[in-house]
């Protein structure tokens, strides 16, 4: 009963009445993409395109990622991944708002590994949408891929924080590289550093570059903030 609870909190089976609604498979192309994109975008012309396709993707991410991972780890569960089995609405912002899956899902393996739990959600979906939206933005996939480890990050933490055990599962964000030796782009999405008062500060891997638009400041856990305190200590 819990597991369908925590399901139901956070995703749809079928449409809201009235709503557009978007396949995770337009954003596997960058055709396709663009016109899901473009209501957010025209509502930030003359921004840094980069930017702005960064911070889309970051609400995708953030709707769909940390509740994905919670049940995964806290229920031994395994939702919908592949990008055909999701669907989506945009809010008028034009962002990401919620996510339709196409079935339940399906229990977990026991002998299942973290990789091979995370497989398709990571090869079959994160992969196209990031090469995608690199595309489209021209710049690497490795800020797409810091953008969806730390939601992926997040969702360990709110795995934990109903006493799931994480231990083993930790190394989908610790390792460097997957168990057949290719590289784990989750790997070490934030790093943490000594603050001013002493104690533990996350910092991202790479930044996101929502400083590029207008009225938007760095984040807390921006790298280049952390960049810029190194200069100014050694300046001073």
């Amino acid at each position: 009963m819990k597991l369908a609870a925590d399901i139901a909190d956070s995703f749809l089976f079928a449409p809201p009445a009235g709503s557009s609604v978007y396949s995770a498979e337009d954003l596997c192309r960058p055709d396709t993409a663009r016109a899901v994109l473009d209501p957010f975008i025209s509502q930030h012309k003359g921004e840094d395109p980069a930017a702005v396709i960064s911070m889309w993707s970051q609400w995708y991410f953030a709707r769909l990622l940390p509740a994905w991972t919670k049940i995964n780890l806290l229920h031994g569960w395994q939702l919908p991944a592949a990008p055909q089995s999701i669907r989506f609405t945009l809010a008028e912002g034009g962002v990401p708002e919620r996510f339709i899956l196409a079935g339940q899902g399906e229990a977990i393996r026991p002998d299942a590994d973290i990789f091979a739990r995370f497989q398709p959600l990571v090869e079959e979906h994160l992969l196209p949408v990031c090469l995608t939206l690199s595309r489209l933005s021209a710049i690497k996939p490795g800020m797409f891929w810091n953008n969806a480890a730390i939601r992926i990050a997040y969702g360990f933490t709110l795995a934990q924080e109903l006493a799931a055990d994480i231990g083993a599962a930790s190394l989908l964000l610790s390792s460097k590289t997957q168990p057949d030796g290719t590289i784990n782009r989750l790997f070490e999405p934030v790093r943490y550093v000594n603050d001013e008062e002493g104690g533990a500060k996350a910092i991202r891997r790479l930044c996101c570059l929502r400083y590029k638009i207008s009225d938007t400041v760095y984040c807390p856990s921006c790298p280049l903030l952390q960049a810029n305190r190194r200069k100014t200590r050694c300046r001073g």
